[in-house]
């Protein structure tokens, strides 16, 4: 992937130069884009230069593949959606199929280039792009699907997606993103961190700031860069703790740089190890930190030697000694013997070591000495200074809903999410939770108006329903780049086509595309999959159950016909045998918002594509997005979910499913939103907020016409966090 197209992935530019295109291929380079759903934001620049041409071939494919549109679609049920065979006679006429070809009872009928024999009176095989006894596919009929689908008409809307033009190189442009993407105060997608690997190899460690890396898991790539060239001295520079080094070994293995999973070890020569154990020597906390991957560690000493260097590292060397015996004293052991021994004076002082570590257990200590909440707060108040805004704001929300609420929600570094019951519901006073809030917004406030002063200043309203893009370590990486629990409107006009791709690397693979119906009270009410393929207002493609030649699943939703009592639509796609998503040759899932939807119609139409995602991690299933029938709006969910490790479906998961997005479906009240961070700058920085965009100075809202776009994650978690 070269730096063009990292520079048009993610941030929607391409390079213009030379001599300007006439007027006729100016009108033919845009037509090919419109064909795509692309339109240029600037197209004037097109009569003072023109793109690299000789470059136009691959620029299309990078836009194709963006949608989705690189690979062929063909589904099970050629006359979907007009043709969605019955139930139970589809399944009855395929287990006399089946269990004819395992007699061996048919003489005569369509023999298949994968062995099933199909009888024409049961099944009229020029009517299916996959075996319809086995649902596996067959390379004849996928062939005769994909030429059907290349020969329909295309869908008369267009979801545009916009692209801008820039004179000259785009150097400039990629530099400012690695450095959001490295600055950014929470994590970024693990799906970035290859471009910003490319990056720095093309630019080099020097555009860095080393004290500006915002986390330690993008530290580790910078950390990287500098081992892979030989600079030890960079490496001892940039590594401030034991755990860094081991997310430099997790990101040289091309490991998980968060350490959620196991990682391996580089060979090490003896400057590596050197500069290994000079960082281990330097670590104010290393007890604690060799403690907290302790298994890890024990496994480094194998690779660095420390006693062999124990005379010029004397401390490592005595800690990896102590941690082979299991005697090593840490600050969470400190934290956890202070608070039971009810010692709360030494208690906050041991914590005010580490305010961030005091923050994420205020709550606790305000439960746990109730006589003594005033300290607490005093501590806190002392310590917030030095909390990073990240955590200052969503414990803003955290304690705007938890005196109330029956549950809490949790979402882990893989993104599966974790609901918990909330023991401490009405535990604090309302003048507890003020002063704590007073606090919290004044240390933020104090903090934000260390930046340049705003004027008037216009907050697009739908940021009240956008929550701020934390976690975003395993995100899903998309056409939208928006937080858990954003809402956006949907239009009831149109039909809300899904669909999921994938095709299996070295086993059969079965993915399996369904939507869950609930209630307004997140109860169960039914389900399209492939064990109920229609439902008013539903309507399911037929359930392909191989993917050697990639294969599609599609459901199509008339969110105006949709049966009454029917509140949600949860779009879940299941891992129903096979690879992981992870493993896969390649997986994604997406939405279309269509306005032709009969069967003459190409089934996947790049340019109406909403947004499109990759499936990636082992999760059982994922559970991408919920339909609100009653707000009109679709609700971003981005869950893995746990399951079995095989045969997950729709009957064994809609409970699971229910309680995970009642909560997901809250946290526009639970989590921080980008309107009160906006809000936040505002009257920190002196701004004053205008209802009329026409009336700002300076605009906040979704996508490149904003003086603030919110849609570049990495630039607001860098700049406003």
């Amino acid at each position: 992937m070269t730096l063009d197209h990292i520079a048009l992935r993610r941030l929607r530019l391409i390079s213009v130069d030379g001599a300007p295109l006439d007027t006729r291929r100016r009108a033919v380079w845009q037509a090919e884009l419109a064909q795509l759903g692309y339109r240029i934001r600037n197209p004037e620049l097109l009569a003072r230069a023109r793109p690299d041409l000789g470059q136009h071939a691959e620029t299309i494919e990078v836009l194709r593949a963006m949608r989705g549109g690189d690979v062929a679609y063909v589904p099970l049920f050629k006359g979907f959606p007009d043709r969605v065979p019955d139930d139970v006679g589809h399944f009855t006429r395929r287990l006399v199929g089946y269990v004819g070809n395992l007699l061996g009872l048919f003489e005569d009928g369509v023999q298949l280039d994968n062995g099933t024999v199909v009888p024409r009176w049961l099944f009229d095989v020029t009517q299916f792009g996959a075996d319809p006894v086995t649902q596996n596919q067959s390379q004849e009929l996928f062939d005769g699907g994909r030429a059907d689908q290349a020969a329909r008409s295309d869908d008369r809307h267009v979801e545009w997606v916009d692209l801008e033009l820039v004179e000259g190189p785009l150097d400039p442009y990629l530099v400012d993103w690695l450095q959001d993407a490295l600055y950014a105060k929470s994590s970024i997608k693990a799906a970035l961190h290859p471009d910003v690997t490319a990056l720095l190899d093309a630019f080099g460690t020097g555009v860095v700031d080393p004290d500006r890396i915002g986390q330690k898991e993008t530290k580790a790539l910078v950390l990287q860069a500098a081992w892979r060239g030989g600079d030890m001295d960079a490496v001892q520079l940039l590594a401030d703790t034991p755990t860094d080094l081991l997310r430099l070994f997790a990101a040289l293995t091309e490991g998980d740089v968060s350490l959620a999973d196991p990682i391996r070890f580089p060979r090490m020569g003896r400057p590596q190890r050197k500069a290994v154990l000079a960082v281990l020597e330097s670590a104010p906390a290393l007890a604690e930190d060799l403690n907290r991957y302790r298994g890890l560690w024990l496994a480094v000493a194998r690779y660095v030697h420390p006693g062999e260097y124990a005379e010029r590292f004397p401390k490592t060397a005595a800690a990896f000694r102590a941690l082979a015996k299991g005697r090593l004293p840490t600050f969470t052991s400190r934290t956890e013997a202070l608070i039971a021994a009810g010692e709360l004076g030494e208690l906050l002082t041991h914590l005010g070591a580490r305010p961030g570590t005091l923050a994420r257990k205020v709550h606790e200590l305000l439960r746990r000495f109730p006589d003594r909440r005033g300290h607490v707060l005093s501590a806190f108040a002392t310590a917030a200074p030095g909390v990073p805004s990240k955590t200052l704001i969503v414990l803003l929300a955290y304690f705007a809903s938890i005196n109330d609420a029956d549950t809490r929600a949790v979402i882990n570094k893989r993104g599966k999410i974790k609901v918990l019951d909330n023991p401490t519901k009405g535990a604090l006073t309302g003048a507890d939770l003020a002063r704590i809030q007073g606090i919290l917004r004044g240390t933020l406030l104090a903090r934000f108006a260390e930046r340049p002063p705003l004027g008037r200043v216009w907050i697009d309203p739908a940021l009240a329903r956008a929550t701020v893009p934390l976690q975003q370590r395993a995100a899903s990486d998309g056409l939208l780049a928006v937080g858990r629990g954003t809402r956006f409107s949907v239009r009831f006009d149109r039909v809300l086509r899904l669909f999921v791709y994938w095709q299996e690397a070295s086993q059969r693979t079965d993915l399996d595309l369904s939507v869950i119906q609930f209630d307004a009270d997140w109860k169960y009410v039914g389900h399209v999959s492939y064990t109920n393929l229609a439902d008013a207002g539903i309507a399911h493609s037929g359930d392909i159950t191989s993917a050697p030649l990639g294969a599609a699943e599609f459901v199509d939703i008339s969110l105006s016909e949709v049966q009454s009592g029917v509140r949600y639509l949860a779009t879940q796609v299941h891992r129903y045998c096979g690879e992981t998503f992870g493993a896969l040759r390649a997986g994604h899932a997406g939405w279309m918002m269509r306005k032709d939807v009969d069967a003459s119609v190409a089934s996947f139409d790049i340019k109406t594509v909403v947004n499109t995602f990759d499936l990636t991690g082992a999760s059982a299933y994922a559970v991408p997005l919920v339909v609100d029938l009653e707000q009109r709006e679709i609700l971003w969910a981005d869950l893995g979910m746990s399951g079995r490790k095989y045969f997950n479906n729709v009957e064994g998961s809609h409970h699971n499913v229910g309680t995970a997005l009642r909560e997901v479906a809250r946290f526009i009240e639970t989590r921080p939103t980008l309107e009160t961070l906006a809000q936040l700058h505002v009257e920190a920085r002196g701004g004053r907020r205008v209802a009329e965009r026409a009336d700002a100075d300076v605009t906040v809202g979704c996508g490149p016409g904003h003086d603030i776009d919110v849609g570049n994650v990495e630039r607001i978690l860098a700049e406003l966090l």
